[in-house]
């Protein structure tokens, strides 16, 4: 660089415009005896430089050298500041006693330690954090004009009117369509980057939609046992639907849960809490109709006896565990039960497509 240049002059000849405009002043000093003496001028890259991996230019006493401790403390106030994608260019001059500086810690005496270094850490990462928190009001986002044209220009979209114009340099040309966006995808959609397919293919895949609907449908069977109370129960769910719920339901989007309870749920622009145990509840009871006589059975390597089954149930509904007697008295509730649905058993295996055989497993 040339010799008269200042420190922003020579960083834009070596690194480039886009470094050299993004950076901000900082100053810091102490002159404790007790704890530490240093003088610090620097510059550090603001909310706008990006860059994949941390750059730093540090002068101790004019002599171009290398402090680690220093180098991670800066990049931790980086992390926490700014979004973590953001690694910094940092440009920094510390003169301070050549009696507080080791040398003697790396064979070709560029890794430096200091004396007090903790302390003349802590104080210039309190500058570079404060300087970074209230400098951080406005970004500038480069975006593709939406001119479909090969020669379309970069525009610079400036979010706040104080943030200088980057205007003098030219932007690398992006790819149309390089950002994928989908309200019901957050993952994004490639419908949109797909050529347009021929007629035939068209058809063969209406041919191959039919196909699945149709196996879907034998999968999850609508039609139900010949029985009017079930009919008129699924009559019942169809009459009373409300269309505007059932499409934020049928189209939402799943965020997060909100608590043990509540979920948060995107339809279009709105954010909804929904209550995830009735909605399950309500989605079991129309499964439940709708499959009746016609669910899918699970067989058991070893099958479950029902006697032991239902005293772990009686025993996970007991809130009263010191109570005496109580497994007596469990005991001949489940006996009760057992019978009962072995009675039963023809009709849950026909209805439910649960088997239970005649030792009551």
């Amino acid at each position: 660089s040339v010799a008269s240049s200042s420190k922003i002059d020579a960083i834009r000849s070596v690194y480039g415009v886009s470094v050299a405009q993004n950076l901000m002043a900082i100053e810091a000093s102490d002159d404790d005896q007790s704890s530490s003496v240093f003088e610090m001028h620097g510059l550090i890259s603001d909310s706008n430089y990006i860059a994949k991996k941390i750059t730093m230019v540090l002068f101790i006493n004019d002599r171009l050298v290398e402090c680690s401790a220093l180098k991670r403390a800066v990049e931790i106030v980086y992390s926490a500041t700014l979004p973590k994608a953001s690694k910094p260019f940092i440009y920094m001059s510390l003169v301070l006693p050549s009696e507080h500086v080791d040398v003697n810690v790396h064979p070709t005496k560029r890794e430096v330690s200091l004396l007090n270094q903790e302390v003349i850490i802590e104080k210039i990462q309190a500058v570079v954090e404060s300087k970074l928190r209230n400098s951080n009001e406005g970004r500038i986002f480069q975006e593709q004009s939406v001119d479909p044209s090969p020669s379309s220009p970069m525009t610079a979209s400036q979010a706040s009117p104080s943030v200088h114009s980057t205007s003098g340099f030219k932007m690398p040309r992006v790819p149309h369509k390089i950002v994928r966006t989908d309200s019901q995808d957050p993952a994004g959609r490639l419908h949109a980057y797909m050529q347009v397919k021929s007629p035939v293919n068209v058809e063969r895949n209406n041919a191959l939609t039919s196909v699945r609907s149709l196996v879907r449908r034998r999968r999850n069977p609508r039609e139900t046992a010949d029985l009017t109370s079930i009919q008129q129960l699924l009559d019942d769910i169809n009459n009373h639907c409300q269309s505007g719920l059932l499409d934020i339901v049928k189209h939402c989007t799943y965020i997060g849960m909100a608590d043990d309870v509540f979920a948060l749920l995107q339809h279009n622009t709105h954010l909804y809490l929904a209550n995830v145990v009735n909605l399950s509840k309500e989605l079991m009871y129309q499964q439940v109709l709708r499959r009746f006589a016609h669910f899918n059975a699970i067989q058991l390597s070893d099958p479950a006896p029902l006697l032991e089954l239902i005293l772990l149930a009686l025993k996970e509904d007991d809130l009263d565990v010191d109570g005496d007697g109580k497994d007596d008295f469990n005991k001949k509730v489940a006996e009760m039960n057992a019978d009962m649905i072995k009675q039963n058993s023809e009709l849950l295996d026909d209805y439910f497509c649960i088997h239970v055989d005649e030792e009551g497993n």
